[in-house]
């Protein structure tokens, strides 16, 4: 058959330019035509099934149906365990903390009137029992007068009751008590040398 090149460039041409879906004429010679020649249309299908549904008219209708990839899925975020749960609670079962000097009593037994006393580097007990208990420190009660000094005082080769039994009795020694009421050790007495101011542990030797 005999086709006309310069009929056919211009088809081509339009085909290219997207004008391929206008019906046109070529002529092929020997009296044939074809008709509407352009670019094949083809249908795009959709993945997906179809859910038949029955009509009240007893046909199908068909509903396509698929997953819509532009919504996007959330995953539920996973539950944290509460941070408080499981812990102990600091103020429970703790003591009253002795520095508040709330119903506080002086080891001799004597009340403090005001709470505020107690631990304020200012002994208000008659023992001094609101600086030493009264701020939480173990005691060593001098033997005399019966005054409380921090148990750490205690044997530290200063003497810091009045009668020096911290050095005697806080030692663990045991104590010659002198006639003016001072504490020396026991293996003083008698070693013909004055340690009582009044030589009392001289005496009837």
């Amino acid at each position: 058959m005999n086709i006309d090149l310069s009929k056919f460039l211009t088809v081509a041409a339009l085909m290219s330019q997207g004008l391929g879906t206008a019906a046109c004429t070529i002529n092929l010679g020997n009296g044939l035509t074809d008709t509407n020649i352009g670019p094949e249309t083809s249908t795009t299908s959709t993945t997906g099934t179809t859910d038949d549904t029955t009509t009240t008219d007893g046909g199908t209708e068909g509903t396509a149906t698929g997953t819509d990839s532009s919504v996007p899925t959330t995953t539920e975020a996973p539950t944290t365990t509460e941070a408080t749960a499981g812990t102990t609670d600091a103020t429970a079962g703790t003591a009253t903390d002795a520095t508040t000097g709330e119903g506080f009593v002086c080891s001799d037994g004597t009340a403090l009137e005001d709470p505020a006393w107690v631990c304020d580097e200012n002994p208000d007990c008659p023992d001094g029992s609101d600086e030493v208990t009264g701020c939480g420190l173990e005691a060593f009660t001098c033997s005399g007068d019966k005054k409380e000094i921090p148990a750490t005082w205690a044997c530290d080769e200063v003497a810091d009751c009045v009668d020096n039994s911290d050095e005697v009795t806080g030692c663990g020694q045991e104590a010659f008590t002198c006639a003016d009421g001072i504490e020396i050790p026991a293996t003083w007495k008698c070693d013909t040398a004055q340690d009582c101011a009044d030589g009392s542990d001289e005496a009837d030797c």
